[in-house]
């Protein structure tokens, strides 16, 4: 059987993030940047450049006119945008072997995080007719709010499917079966800490489904939880027959939006089913 002192030993093993990524956080962190800096950096991967190209060009945009030049392309995604996706389509090329594959349905997961991203985002963009909320943060937190779960399959897909099947039958949400050192956002925060991540991205992982549990960073995290529930809601899950978590009432209260208001600003954001499957299509 694995040991959580595994798991921490396994992490810290995992390569650096990949060459591309490297110079595109660097570029991030420069407050200087500019187009032709993130066009450079992208050009390390001609692959990944493809990618944002042709999501620039795809309905996710759903402009009429053709998009030709990656610079173009970048303007009109935003640097945060392609940073938070190249980061979440790179990720699952660190972990060695075919664990992740075994334990997750990966079309089920990236639809989960990317639906949970969304709606997020759309939150943070309502919330900003009255405060400061960056929804391109909300955004990135939302598509790696479970990348704990691909880390525990990657590690131990026997036990992460023990887990799912433990829920299943308990009829109760799969966060509550797990024990926290083997919890899904202990193993996100842990590959956070390995990557270097901020700090309010970091905890939105960890506590995406305990709001409260830090002193800081509430905001964030409970958008992110609220979405995740409401995604849960709506049938889409990372494993099937899922239960739906609980709506955290002090998550609720800080946001200030009650459950339905959510769900019509949910469906709202994901209401364009060719604007999801662009999405989709970067992490191929």
């Amino acid at each position: 059987m694995h040991s959580a002192a595994g798991l921490l030993e396994w992490i810290n093993n995992l390569p650096t993030l990949s060459p591309v990524l490297q110079r595109i956080n660097s570029v991030m962190s420069n407050p200087t940047s500019s187009a032709d800096n993130v066009e450079q950096a992208l050009k390390l991967d001609p692959v990944i450049a493809g990618k944002v190209l042709r999501l620039a060009n795809s309905a996710y945009v759903g402009i009429p006119r053709t998009i030709s030049s990656l610079k173009n392309a970048i303007v009109l995604l935003g640097f945060k945008r392609i940073h938070s996706l190249v980061m979440a389509s790179t990720i699952l090329s660190s972990f060695p072997g075919r664990g992740v594959k075994q334990a997750i349905d990966l079309a089920r997961y990236w639809r989960h995080s990317i639906t949970v991203a969304l709606v997020a985002e759309s939150i943070a963009r309502h919330l900003n007719r009255y405060e400061a909320v960056d929804s391109d943060d909300l955004f990135t937190a939302g598509i790696l709010h479970d990348i704990g779960k691909l880390i525990l399959g990657g590690f131990d897909p026997e036990r992460l499917g023990a887990a799912a099947a433990k829920s299943r039958e308990k009829k109760t949400a799969f966060y509550m079966v797990e024990e926290d050192e083997w919890s899904h956002g202990r193993a996100g925060e842990l590959l956070a800490y390995h990557w270097n991540f901020p700090r309010d991205l970091t905890a939105s992982i960890r506590y995406h489904h305990a709001p409260f549990e830090r002193d800081e960073f509430h905001r964030m995290i409970a958008i992110v939880h609220l979405s995740d529930v409401i995604v849960h809601i709506m049938g889409i899950q990372v494993f099937s027959d899922e239960i739906a978590p609980a709506f955290n009432d002090r998550a609720v209260a800080l946001v200030q939006l009650p459950p339905e208001r959510l769900r019509v600003i949910a469906q709202d954001a994901i209401g364009n089913q060719k604007r999801l499957e662009s999405m989709l299509q970067f992490m191929d």
